[in-house]
Parts: structure tokens; C-alpha cells; sequence
């Protein structure tokens, strides 16, 4: 994961433990989506620039907040701003 479920929680504010299995099915959702625009995978020990960190957490927080209805090209048009200078060339 490139982000915690404690950053998460902290992100969004919330503070029971009712959604951790949503919350850490949005992150994998988020984090895909993320290291797709950027056509990079994060190995475990690699460090993860923060502007990535970042677009992960708010994907994770777009998601939750808009879970009836997404807009999946507003969000992937936001994600690729935030990531832009960390994209990959080719992959």
C-alpha cells in the first residue's frame, strides 16, 4: 500500500473502525488507477513521492465521498494533474 490506513482515517476524519474493509478497497482502486496514469509500479521499499501519496489520498477520499455517483473522467482528469511532472514516459 502507498498509503496507510491510519492516513487514510486521518485524511477523511474518521475515527470508528465500521468501514477499514470499504476504506482499503478504495485505496486499492485508488492506487491502481494512480500508478496506471503514472505507468509506474512502487515496489515495497521504494519511496513514493508525496504528490503520488497525495493523488492517492484524495482518489481514496473522491470515492468515498461520491460512492453513488462517481465521475470517473473528472476524477482521472484531477489525478493526472496532481501527477503530472512524476509520469512515466513509456512504460
Amino acid at each position: 500500500m502507498l498509503v496507510t490506513l491510519e492516513e487514510i482515517k486521518g485524511y477523511l476524519r474518521i475515527d470508528s473502525t465500521d468501514e477499514d474493509g470499504l476504506l482499503l478497497s478504495l485505496a486499492a482502486t485508488a492506487e491502481s488507477l494512480c500508478c496506471d496514469i503514472l505507468r509506474h509500479g512502487f515496489q515495497s521499499e521504494e519511496e513514493v513521492p508525496e504528490p503520488v501519496r497525495t493523488a492517492v489520498l484524495y482518489g481514496i477520499s473522491y470515492l468515498y465521498e461520491n460512492r453513488e455517483q462517481a465521475d470517473f473522467k473528472d476524477l482521472t482528469v484531477t489525478l493526472k494533474c496532481l501527477m503530472f511532472g512524476q509520469r512515466d514516459e513509456v512504460f
